[in-house]
């Protein structure tokens, strides 16, 4: 099945084009910051869900680097990234459904 995505998100003031493309094996997506850019690893098409939450993972990468949190001399991006893809989406996503 072809999925699509967005050509493009804007966070906090900044467009970031989303590209869909073959990357190194493990990587799902990444987000290049001085090139503006989210990149979705082709294999992320195969299954929706995935899709969704590699492009919000990239997203909040991209948002941390926007809001200048990422550049704290000592943070650990991933482990924040992570965190709220584990804990705090999937609680937030529970509570949405009940509003």
């Amino acid at each position: 099945m072809k999925r699509k995505l967005p050509t493009s998100v804007m966070i906090g003031g900044i467009r970031f084009a989303i590209v869909c493309q073959k990357i190194d094996e493990g990587d799902y997506g990444r987000m290049i910051f001085d090139e503006r850019r989210i990149v979705i690893n082709t294999i992320c098409l195969a299954k929706a869900s995935l899709l969704r939450e590699t492009l919000r993972h990239e997203i909040l990468h991209a948002a941390l680097h926007v809001s200048g949190v990422s550049f704290l001399e000592r943070y650990d991006e991933e482990a924040l990234v992570r965190a709220m893809d584990h804990i705090f989406f999937p609680a937030w996503d529970t509570v949405k459904a009940k509003l």
